[in-house]
């Protein structure tokens, strides 16, 4: 296939499985959590197995999408298993802990995946599915069975109308969105934008320092950072979160050819994302009602659509538009997307109890 043939290839596949993660991710709550976690692994393993073995790229497009849609499914209820066992007081920790290591999974894989297709172009998809079997045992051995929540206890029945009718959720998704947009595929929007500004080999320069900046920060600050978010101080420390966002991309402007602005911009840059991380799942965590932990996340999952449309849009404001007035929209973006979620708190006060 051509470049563009396999981008529409992979767009095609990415929304896919979002729109079917939304729904089999709402379907979860009707489930047990660790029944519907292990068959989301055993999809995944086998969207990863079967992708080797077929030689009709619609049958790969379909196996990827399975990839996806599973990935999405079990990460969403993965969240609601946190929200629903967990103590108030650990929810951010254990998901700073597990974004942390997500990070790292997401730094180690491309480069060993590249290492890897240099002996076989089948290595890769055979190593995922390998790793896959890890998480299946440890959460076969470690989580226990999900506790079935009854509705006359909260007041409300498990429906998908309530999703629709939440404000608050809608202002939390939107600004999911903006800030998705914005954070979710930095590293290409920058790639685009250094190569339009300078060229290919010094656009490769600045990703080799950007990615290593973005890593170590969430590696190393991510939990400590994550477990002081509180209802108490939420609203400030998103704003903190969002000055930083503000701050890096501005810093990008003005980088140019130095590396050290271009990590220093990356390094205030991921400030923001780390502290918008565990915020976005504390906010959406209180407003979902108990046995609908699973249905609110899926719901807030589709914020990850902003990170998917980010280089198309990225492309057009580079094509049409002076290079650095992409920084400025992706600042005004994010400047929105912090409006939008204190909209949220303010259509579910914070402090009280979620209410359908």
């Amino acid at each position: 296939l051509s470049v563009d043939l396999i981008g529409y290839a992979m767009t095609i596949a990415l929304t896919i499985g979002v729109v079917f993660s939304l729904g089999f991710g709402i379907l979860a709550d009707k489930f047990d959590k660790k029944r519907y976690m292990l068959l989301a692994i055993t999809a995944f393993a086998s969207g990863f197995i079967a992708i080797p073995l077929v030689n009709n790229v619609t049958l790969v497009v379909l196996f990827f999408a399975l990839i996806n849609c599973a990935y999405s499914v079990f990460a969403t209820v993965l969240k609601a298993w946190f929200a629903d066992n967990l103590s108030s007081t650990s929810k951010t920790k254990i998901f700073s802990i597990n974004y942390t290591m997500l990070n790292i999974g997401w730094t180690i894989g491309p480069p060993l995946g590249t290492l890897l297709v240099m002996q076989s172009i089948n290595l890769p998809f055979w190593l995922a599915a390998i790793c896959s079997a890890f998480p299946m045992l440890f959460i076969q051995i470690w989580v226990k069975r999900s506790e079935k929540i009854i509705a006359t206890e909260t007041g409300s029945a498990w429906s998908p109308k309530v999703l629709l009718q939440d404000k608050a959720l809608l202002w939390f998704t939107c600004s999911g969105f903006l800030a998705s947009f914005v954070s979710g595929a930095f590293a290409s929007c920058i790639s685009q934008y250094v190569m339009v500004i300078a060229d290919g080999d010094f656009a490769e320069k600045v990703v080799a320092v950007v990615l290593p900046v973005n890593a170590a920060m969430v590696v190393t600050l991510q939990y400590s950072v994550g477990r002081r978010l509180n209802p108490a101080n939420i609203r400030a420390l998103m704003t903190a979160g969002t000055l930083c966002f503000v701050i890096g991309l501005v810093g990008f402007i003005f980088s140019g050819n130095s590396l050290l602005l271009w990590g220093m911009s990356a390094a205030v840059f991921t400030v923001g994302e780390i502290i918008y991380a565990p915020g976005e799942y504390m906010l959406i965590d209180h407003i979902a009602p108990p046995g609908m932990k699973a249905s609110y996340f899926s719901a807030q999952s589709l914020g990850w659509l902003g990170a998917a449309i980010n280089p198309l849009v990225s492309g057009v404001v580079l094509t049409n538009l002076p290079p650095s007035s992409l920084f400025i929209i992706l600042t005004l973006v994010i400047i929105a997307a912090w409006v939008l979620m204190l909209k949220g708190i303010r259509a579910r006060p914070w402090g009280q109890p979620a209410l359908c």
